[in-house]
């Protein structure tokens, strides 16, 4: 950057600095240099994460140039070989985004940035109206979690798999919050669970040799009954 570059650009840092507004409760009781320092990296922050939302924005459209480009096998293999600085599926879903909506929109880059791969490409795969709706709120702000998203587009997983998401996010919560003798007593309690399992396992595969054996045999005595009847009218001619 030229030196009238910097000039320029802490002229505008200044600027920026001397117009933002904090509430009472962030500033009480703070000297005039704390508040000072708090403005002055609220600005900070804020470019950095401006400077973010370009660079998911520049990220995509770089991604998106190679898919085009390629043939699905290559672009595919490309997000599988670890060349690239993300994983396979946020460099899917970033095109995917791109593709979509993203390309076309004029959603501010600081909002961009707090929106996940994952949820940028969801918004890109629900109808025109629920889209604008999402894109509206990202627009103002207000950022655009999965489960934000799934109140508009409804929820499309099973009830069974809904279960299952439930019950390993609250499995997952415990683990984060419980302490290491917790976790110990826990491994102990789901080790003899898993013992329990693996008995009651055996029992029933007992328990399906037996039922198989047990339909075999009505099936044998389900032909013999079928050749009964099958031969009883000629008997009963001759008699």
């Amino acid at each position: 950057m030229t030196s009238s570059g910097i000039a320029e650009y802490d002229q505008s840092l200044d600027s920026a600095i001397d117009s933002l507004q904090l509430s009472r409760a962030c500033t009480n009781k703070l000297s005039p240099s704390q508040v000072e320092n708090m403005k002055t990296n609220v600005v900070l922050a804020n470019e950095a994460i401006a400077t973010a939302g370009n660079a998911v924005r520049a990220s995509a459209a770089a991604l998106y140039e190679i898919k085009k480009d390629v043939k699905n096998k290559n672009w595919t293999a490309l997000t599988e070989s670890g060349a690239l600085q993300m994983s396979g599926r946020m460099a899917r879903d970033l095109v995917k985004a791109y593709e979509s909506w993203i390309r076309d929109s004029d959603v501010p880059d600081e909002a961009l940035a707090r929106v996940s791969a994952r949820v940028l490409a969801r918004i890109g795969s629900v109808d025109a109206g629920k889209r604008t709706h999402a894109i509206n709120k990202i627009k103002r702000g207000e950022g655009y979690t999965e489960q934000d998203l799934t109140k508009i587009i409804g929820n499309t997983k099973s009830p069974v798999r809904r279960q299952i998401d439930d019950l390993v996010a609250q499995a997952e919560k415990q683990i984060k919050s419980a302490t290491n003798e917790e976790k110990i007593n826990q491994f102990e309690k789901l080790k003899m669970e898993s013992v329990n399992l693996e008995a009651k396992l055996e029992r029933q595969k007992d328990l399906n040799i037996e039922l198989n054996n047990q339909i075999k045999k009505l099936m044998e005595e389900n032909k013999d009954l079928r050749k009964l009847l099958a031969s009883s009218p000629t008997e009963a001619a001759t008699l």
